[in-house]
């Protein structure tokens, strides 16, 4: 007869970046109260705070350069999870840059008073080569394509961010330490073309949530950038020198709104890896495979999602990593600079209204009252909303 454990079981789902963090992430945050009936908690105030948490187990908190919130949010988090009555989920993709020892600090916060699970989500290094260097570019990098790849495949050692949290093996043996195989689960990104709600079914089942109570169809955000849109971002990075410094103002300004709100949005060349390297990257990705089918976890979906076919170059092929020639880039510059002149009036008629609405209430107060309260109301709602999302986003990344 099973025992029950009448402690609260929770799930730290600790990376790895490009796998469809953002994605689940967006699907649990924004319907927060449906988790919730699901038995399911999300702790802290916003998605925010799980992100504040990795800068405190990282070690990083107490830098000046981060929201001083961040100092001791791991533990209030831990402690909010560990008074729990069901199941809990802490999730972001940055603690899979820990290192053991803080991984094992962290998860000794909770492992006398609760049951813990770790979860990473993973996908085939073929795409997540490509996905990791557009994610460097949109955090300030001016390596290129060629490079980045040059780099990943020197690094023998295993020392560099891409392997510190692309080793799917090595992020669950970091955070796995002195937990059950059956606490440690892998949830594998299913191969392009899939239909894009598997990896939501196979994360719910994990966190023991219905998959179809909730809401899929919301915009997708963090999608990939063509090589197009991506070089261009690179040249941007090279010509701003030490302005827009990351952390600071760069992730608003130009992650937020330039890679993700424009260049994102614009179709490009899709980027590829050359043949030879698809081989070693899908050679990587079955010793990775391998590692974890040994270490006997439990994976949730198929260790096969990890390893795709290579492609065999039976004619020379084109560079993948040629830069775009001079015209398609200035092509791509024209419509951002148009396109951004859109957005930068869009922001300044919002502030203009709102600046409008504050002058009309002081002014005449009683009227405004009466004639604009209720219908300026979800307006307001709206401006508060973006300026706290602007004000999370500037400390983000």
């Amino acid at each position: 007869m099973a025992i029950h454990d009448p402690r609260p079981r929770v799930f730290l789902h600790v990376g790895s970046p490009k796998t469809g963090t953002t994605f689940l992430q967006d699907v649990l945050w924004s319907q927060r109260e449906t988790a919730r009936e699901q038995g399911l908690l999300l702790p802290g105030e916003r998605f925010h705070d799980h992100f504040l948490a990795t800068l405190d187990v990282r070690g990083l908190a107490e830098d000046p350069i981060y929201p001083e919130r961040a100092r001791g949010m791991w533990d209030r988090l831990a402690e909010e999870a560990v008074a729990s009555d069901g199941n809990v989920l802490i999730s972001h993709e940055l603690f899979a840059g820990a290192t053991a020892e803080q991984a094992r600090r962290a998860v000794a916060a909770l492992a006398d008073r609760a049951e813990v699970h770790v979860v990473v989500t993973a996908r085939d290094h073929v795409r997540q080569i490509a996905a990791e260097w557009q994610e460097h570019v949109k955090h300030r990098s001016a390596a290129t394509f060629a490079r980045f790849v040059q780099e990943v495949r020197d690094d023998h050692a295993r020392t560099s961010w891409f392997w510190q949290v692309q080793d799917y093996a090595g992020v669950l043996e970091r955070w796995g330490v002195g937990l059950p195989p059956e606490h440690l689960h892998l949830v594998t990104v299913p191969p392009s073309g899939a239909d894009p709600t598997t990896l939501w079914d196979r994360f719910a089942r994990v966190i023991g949530v219905d998959p179809a109570a909730f809401d899929t169809e919301l915009e997708r955000s963090n999608s990939s950038l063509g090589a197009e849109q991506a070089e261009l971002l690179r040249r941007v990075n090279v010509e701003l020198g030490d302005r827009l410094p990351l952390p600071g103002p760069y992730p608003l300004v130009v992650k937020n709104v330039l890679a993700h709100r424009i260049l994102e949005s614009r179709g490009g060349t899709r980027l590829s890896l050359s043949a030879e390297d698809q081989k070693y990257a899908a050679d990587e990705s079955r010793a990775i495979a391998d590692r974890l089918a040994a270490a006997g976890v439990d994976v949730v979906g198929d260790l096969a999602d990890l390893v795709p076919t290579p492609v065999t170059a039976e004619a020379p092929e084109e560079d993948p990593y040629a830069v775009p020639p001079d015209a398609a880039l200035l092509a791509e510059s024209v419509a951002t600079i148009a396109d951004l002149l859109v957005v930068l009036n869009e922001r300044r008629a919002a502030v203009q209204r709102a600046d409008d609405l504050t002058a009309t209430a002081q002014e005449k107060p009683v009227r405004f009252a009466l004639v604009h309260a209720s219908e300026q109301r979800p307006l307001l709602r709206k401006l508060r909303g973006a300026y706290r999302a602007a004000k999370e986003r500037r400390s983000d990344s």
